[in-house]
This record gives C-alpha cells, sequence and structure tokens, in this order.
C-alpha cells in the first residue's frame, strides 16, 4: 500500500512538473513577441529625383542650362538626411552688365516631417536645414560705364574688352539653407515635391573688379545683402529597404 502511494505522488509531480513548464514556455513565448514587436526597426528608405523646374527652363531658353539632382535617406520615423547636386550655366544681363556663371554646387543637411499621415498615407510637411557650397567661374561679357555727363563718349556704349573683362576662376561661396516645403505621394513609391528656400551666405571669394552677382545654388546676390531665395519642384521615387525581425 505505500508502495502505491508513492507511485500516485510521483505521477501526480510529474504531472505538475509538465503543467508548469508548459505555462512557462508560454509566458516565453508572449514575452518574446512582445519584445520583437517593440524593437521592430523603422524601415530605411533611399528616395532620389531630379528638379523639374531646372530641366523644362533648360529646354525652353539658350541661355540656361542646368539640372539638379535630389536624394533623401529616412533614418527615424520623421527625419531624413537630405542632399542636392547641381551644375549650372547661366547668362544673363544684370542692370548695364552681361556676365556668363559656370559651376557647380552641393547642399547636405536634414528634413524633418511635421505630417501626421493616415494609414495608407505617406505624404511630408517638412521643416529642413542645409550646408550648401559651390565652385564656379564668372565670365564678364561686356559692361556699360555710368556717365552721367559723357563728354567724350556716347553714355550707351558697350564695352566687351579690357578692363575688368574676360574670366575668372576658382571661385568659391559657403552658405546656410533653411528650407519648407512638401511632398505628396503620387502613386506607390513616386512624390511630387516643392521647397522654397531663405539662403544666408557666410563667405564668398569674388572676381577681382567684378563681384558674384550670381552663385550656382544660391542664385542672385547683391553686395549690401547676405541673404537669397529659390525654390524647386522636384519628381522623384523611393527605393525601400527592408530588414528581417
Amino acid at each position: 500500500m505505500k508502495q502505491v502511494h508513492i507511485w500516485v505522488f510521483c505521477i501526480s509531480l510529474l504531472s505538475c512538473l509538465q503543467f508548469v513548464n508548459g505555462q512557462e514556455q508560454e509566458l516565453i513565448e508572449i514575452e518574446v513577441s512582445d519584445s520583437l514587436d517593440t524593437k521592430e526597426k523603422t524601415p530605411l528608405s533611399l528616395r532620389f529625383g531630379a528638379d523639374l523646374y531646372r530641366l523644362i527652363r533648360s529646354q525652353t531658353s539658350d541661355e540656361y542650362n542646368s539640372y539638379e539632382i535630389v536624394g533623401d535617406l529616412r533614418i527615424r520615423e520623421n527625419l531624413y538626411l537630405a542632399m542636392e547636386l547641381g551644375t549650372i550655366d547661366f547668362t544673363q544681363q544684370s542692370e548695364r552688365v552681361n556676365f556668363t556663371t559656370t559651376g557647380s554646387y552641393y547642399k547636405l543637411g536634414f528634413d524633418f516631417n511635421m505630417y501626421d499621415n493616415w494609414e495608407g498615407m505617406d505624404n511630408h510637411v517638412v521643416l529642413g536645414m542645409r550646408f550648401a557650397s559651390s565652385a564656379h567661374r564668372q565670365k564678364l561679357n561686356s559692361y556699360q560705364l555710368l556717365d552721367r555727363n559723357p563728354f567724350w563718349q556716347d553714355p550707351e556704349t558697350i564695352i566687351a574688352s579690357g578692363f575688368a573683362t574676360g574670366e575668372s576662376d576658382n571661385l568659391s561661396a559657403l552658405w546656410l539653407e533653411f528650407v519648407v516645403g512638401f511632398k505628396v505621394q503620387l502613386v506607390k513609391n513616386v512624390y511630387a515635391g516643392l521647397s522654397l528656400r531663405l539662403n544666408r551666405l557666410l563667405n564668398d571669394t569674388p572676381p577681382k573688379n567684378f563681384d558674384n552677382i550670381y552663385i550656382p545654388g544660391f542664385n542672385s546676390k547683391t553686395e549690401d545683402n547676405k541673404f537669397g531665395a529659390g525654390f524647386n519642384y522636384t519628381l522623384s521615387y523611393r527605393i525601400p529597404f527592408r530588414f528581417k525581425k
């Protein structure tokens, strides 16, 4: 009889251990599942495209030839590393001076998306900032002297050679750029964007006997004003990157 009680006790103990082990296994599976859900990474995405305004203007103007490539990399839920690269060859008449600006520029910075999307949407209202730099050259094609009391010459005489005319190389500029804009998803992974830029010139190298009236990427510059403005209208495509849990 004593042996029977011992066997009953052993069988009961084994049953209890098996039940407890099953409960612990379920708890472990729930905890692992919860931890995986909470540690799921924000999916990275690379988006690249072009400024449509520059492309269209280049096709419609003989004196303007430019393109700009844009891109951003998503690193947080609403934070993007952003960049723009561009070149320009632009001839213009500014008051009494005709000149050509040729060069390239780059802009590096970030965009922060402030728009709270509904489920299934991926639109952006962004604030951002860029650090920008240009390397360019200026060619003074011609100019008109401002002579309010002409004695020897016609006040409208155009000077196309001699003093100050010709090309100046190895010019540069540095500036900060503040960005506000938006991006709208047209179809899956395709976006149209518009952004406005306020520029603050930090430093520039002007040509001898002349000035940087126009800086690639910065746009027009005046002698007494360190601020500039611009915009771009972009079409871009997003490449998503997915990571396994």
